[in-house]
């Protein structure tokens, strides 16, 4: 074979080497190279890279070799985009219980006055509940005065008594009272006589 012959052969060889480059290199993906299994960057997917093996006959040296060679490219399997999940709301809280109005309180005020010689006394309410009532007295006549209380049909009954107030004083004092109806009264001088009583219901 003469050397013109010889170096086209391997001229013809290497262009058909070299256009198997560019065909295996078009097929590699933009970000290089991607092991097997590994997601690549660019896109939403995961390449896979197989091979085959490829036989070609070529003309070195005078004669025909077979030249094996295996060829290795990627694809690229699109993975399924994740399950949209709608956001659940947090349940709304309950409303607050409404609560319990407090008791009134169980307070009894009690008004003395004796102006030109009027005695008596002035409830706050003609009755109140049992248990634990507060009682106050407001002295606003000219003479001091007191408070007693007694159930009523019950002599033997301790009697429930205030202190003296002086003409603008007050005394207030606290008494667990069962039920019933009580008589209230100044114990000064004749100051019952003159009219300074009066009565309570506890209910």
């Amino acid at each position: 074979m003469s050397a013109r012959r010889w170096l086209g052969v391997r001229a013809a060889a290497l262009a058909a080497a070299c256009a198997a480059l560019l065909a295996i290199t078009a097929l590699v993906p933009a970000g290089g190279i991607t092991p097997h299994g590994e997601r690549a960057a660019a896109a939403d997917c995961v390449w896979h890279r197989h091979a085959k093996r490829v036989v070609k006959h070529v003309f070195r040296r005078g004669r025909v070799r077979r030249v094996v060679r295996i060829r290795h490219w990627w694809t690229c399997e699109e993975t399924q985009a994740p399950a949209y999940t709608v956001p659940v709301a947090p349940p709304a809280p309950a409303p607050p219980s409404p609560t319990q109005p407090e008791p009134e309180a169980n307070v009894v005020g009690v008004t003395a006055d004796d102006a030109l010689g009027d005695f008596g006394y002035t409830l706050s309410r003609p009755s109140t509940r049992s248990g634990k009532v507060r009682v106050e007295l407001n002295n606003q006549g000219e003479d001091p005065h007191n408070l007693n209380l007694q159930r009523e049909g019950s002599e033997g009954e301790p009697i429930y008594q205030l202190a003296n107030a002086l003409p603008g004083q007050q005394q207030s004092a606290s008494f667990e009272l069962p039920p019933g109806t009580y008589r209230l009264w100044c114990s000064l001088l004749e100051h019952d006589k003159e009219g300074m009583h009066t009565t309570l219901v506890v209910e």
